[in-house]
């Protein structure tokens, strides 16, 4: 055999090894997956497993474009890594590690590669009662937030230092308009010029919508939820 071909030989089974174990080998693992499912005492068939599976809405698909035309992903995951490898969960990102079965309702899956910013999986995460717990800080840090919600992204898009002075998250202005306050200064109204206010737009609404909607918190058979060091004791 000739040197060339010898090079070529070597070239053509390295793209074949690297192909089937980084392609072929895991898409026969998660091609199958299906909604883990559980039996409620009482019905006749099983249910999803999922306690709100995320709404494939006109809403929700239009705040997730948003989410990717704004490049949230860059700066942002949504992927919560295993404790042993990071203090996601101490950080109180999400109850527990995310795997692949958290992505099977997801056309494309929005994991992100950088944290420039804190992971953003769980951050509609609630409990049973409804009380929203995604957190960024330690519980009892003075600084914490009351609470998360569609207002609270609202000023955070529009000046994001204006609440964390050390934010290198970028204003998005052109998510709001300018308009008349009229009979009073709305609660959603983000800054006050004048006699105008500065308030959010559909595309803001839908991306505020978006965020507080994403909760993987529930548990899965591989992936049970992490107890805190509080229960542990």
């Amino acid at each position: 055999m000739d040197k060339p071909s010898t090079l070529f030989t070597g070239i053509f089974g390295a793209f074949l090894v690297s192909t089937s174990v980084m392609v072929l080998l895991p898409n026969s693992q998660l091609s199958g997956l299906q909604p883990q499912i559980v039996w409620e005492e009482g019905q006749n068939s099983p249910s999803d497993m999922y306690p709100v599976k995320i709404e494939h809405s006109l809403g929700h698909r239009h705040g997730e474009r948003i989410y990717v035309e704004n490049g949230c992903y860059y700066c942002h995951t949504q992927e919560i890594r295993d404790p042993q490898f990071g203090p996601d969960i101490e950080r109180g990102w999400g109850a527990r590690r995310t795997v692949a079965r958290d992505f099977i309702y997801n056309d494309t899956p929005l994991l992100g590669a950088t944290r420039m910013g804190p992971d953003l999986g769980n951050y509609g995460w609630r409990d049973s009662e409804g009380k929203r717990l995604w957190r960024n800080e330690q519980p009892n840090d003075p600084a914490r937030p009351a609470v998360r919600d569609a207002a609270f992204i609202y000023k955070h898009l529009f000046n994001p230092r204006v609440r964390t002075a050390e934010s290198n998250c970028p204003s998005n202005p052109g998510l709001f308009e300018k308009h008349d306050i009229g009979a009073g200064v709305s609660p959603d109204a983000v800054a006050v010029e004048g006699k105008k206010q500065w308030l959010p737009t559909t595309d803001a609404r839908n991306l505020a919508a978006y965020l507080l909607s994403l909760d993987r918190s529930h548990e899965l058979k591989e992936a049970p939820v992490a107890k805190s060091k509080e229960a542990k004791k």
